[in-house]
């Protein structure tokens, strides 16, 4: 039966004048971040070394490496490859410049849900790429040192001016709707919207969006019309929710966020519904991103113990942010109901009427916040190499464990989360590294900042180390004809 959740006392530490706060940067700062940039100039070629590439011909007409997004997590591969000596390198995106990822698209949260010590190593080493650098620069180091996480727009601000400080080879507005090997080329031809692209090495870094559709509740899509709701990650029409009912379905972080972009909208009400009897009440991969050597080894593990590890992550769900909560249950217009899932559903006169959990609920308008449906199946770019992709279930058996549909249809990724073949024959897939979110529980990569600095020096080692094997004769045959001495 539908009940409604206690809300949790509220700290008196909680303030949400500094969730909304956004700070100003400080007279100057232009200059200063100037001085920055050429430092940073600087420092990288202070510490390139080795300076000359491998002594083979590159291949005419191909990239070394195509990238696909330019998020973070393509950032920091494309400054990470060319810290690992390869140049012949491009990134993707399909979105204009300013609007990769998810920052400034559908998320809601005011602050990273990371803490702000955790930034992903994109700097790479050096200091003055750092996010804290930048910040102090801008803002004054005053505000870093006052905040526990980082506001969502001024980190998508700080990307932007990672990416043109570095002068990373992005095109944006570029759509890439497949991959496709070719044998007889040893390489990638990857359909664009701007014409073919040939590569050596393909890196997918689409993140949350990529492994799949927005998943709805069953009877939500067949029940009501398309006017009556949208997904937590779709185009939600927040400001026409002022003085209306809504209804929330799922307990995650970006549910919440939602909520809260209601509640701040002017929502009439804004009631949330989960299956489970109650949040969950803890984040334990969150507790593990902090122990050295979670992120790092993770993918090291036996598969019985990631299988372990998934369905025990599976299991106890994911609380949303403290904060985030807080906020929410500060306002009188919102509540949580556990053990409310959907049990019937119909649109009358323009009313949601939603029975959850043996209770009636009527409603003017439905956000779901029920995640993505993992699933390679969906991901257009990948339909022709799909049939070559080993995936869990082509190879693993739980013994011991139960089974779990999204679990098994996981593609299984080799230590640098690349794919493995389903047949000897498929190799050429293991030059495919996946840093997108549907394999997040098998792999321990969830496209966040927590684990990124160690999947991103795994992909860039391993193209490195592929590219020197498989030149060894070219590079043999210069160590052997060189004659200097020095």
């Amino acid at each position: 039966m539908a009940t409604l959740a206690q809300k949790l006392d509220i700290p008196g530490d909680f303030s949400m004048a500094e969730r909304l706060y956004r700070p100003s940067p400080r007279r100057g700062w232009e200059g200063r971040l100037r001085d920055l940039e050429a430092q940073i100039r600087v420092d990288v070629e202070m510490l390139r070394y080795p300076v000359d590439p491998l002594p083979y011909n590159p291949r005419e007409g191909m990239l070394e490496v195509a990238v696909i997004g330019a998020g973070q997590t393509g950032k920091a591969v494309a400054f990470g490859l060319e810290r690992f000596g390869l140049h012949s390198v491009k990134v993707f995106d399909r979105n204009p410049a300013g609007l990769q990822g998810p920052w400034r698209n559908y998320a809601r949260n005011h602050l990273l849900r990371t803490r702000k010590s955790e930034t992903g190593g994109l700097h790479w080493g050096f200091p003055n790429l750092h996010f804290q650098r930048w910040c102090d620069l801008k803002f004054g180091e005053d505000y870093f040192r006052s905040i526990k996480k980082i506001p969502r727009l001024v980190w998508a601000e700080y990307l932007d001016w990672f990416g043109d400080v570095l002068k990373l080879p992005i095109e944006y507005n570029v759509n890439v709707s497949d991959i496709v090997w070719r044998p007889d080329l040893e390489c990638f031809e990857l359909e664009t919207s701007k014409g073919i692209t040939r590569a050596q090495f393909v890196v997918l870094c689409t993140g949350i969006e990529s492994a799949g559709l927005q998943r709805f509740p069953q009877l939500v899509r067949e029940n009501l019309p398309s006017q009556a709701y949208s997904h937590t990650m779709g185009d939600i029409p927040i400001d026409r929710l002022a003085d209306r009912d809504v209804v929330v379905i799922g307990g995650g972080a970006s549910a919440f966020d939602t909520a809260n972009a209601a509640l701040e909208a002017g929502a009439r009400s804004v009631d949330l519904l989960i299956r489970r009897e109650s949040l969950p009440p803890v984040h334990r991969v969150c507790l593990a991103s902090r122990w050295h050597g979670y992120h790092r080894h993770y993918i090291e593990l036996s598969d019985e113990m990631k299988w372990a590890y998934s369905l025990a992550d599976l299991d106890l769900g994911v609380p949303p942010p403290r904060d985030t909560y807080y906020e929410a249950i500060r306002d009188n217009r919102f509540d949580i109901y556990g053990s409310a899932g959907i049990e019937s559903i119909r649109y009358e006169n323009g009313k949601i009427i939603g029975r959850y959990g043996g209770a009636e609920m009527r409603h003017d308008f439905m956000i779901c916040g029920t995640g993505s449906r993992n699933s390679l199946a969906d991901q257009r770019e990948l339909q022709s190499v799909l049939p070559s992709v080993r995936l869990w279930k082509d190879g693993y058996i739980p013994n011991g464990h139960a089974t779990h549909h999204e679990l098994e249809n996981s593609p299984y990724l080799g230590s640098a989360l690349q794919f493995t073949p389903l047949h000897d024959r498929d190799h050429f897939v293991s030059r495919i590294y996946y840093l997108c979110s549907g394999v997040a529980h098998l792999s321990g990569f969830r496209c966040n900042l927590s684990g990124l600095q160690y999947a991103a020096e795994r992909v860039c080692h391993d193209i490195s180390r592929t590219l020197f094997i498989e030149n060894e004769e070219e590079i043999k045959a210069a160590f052997d004809r060189h004659s200097g001495w020095e």
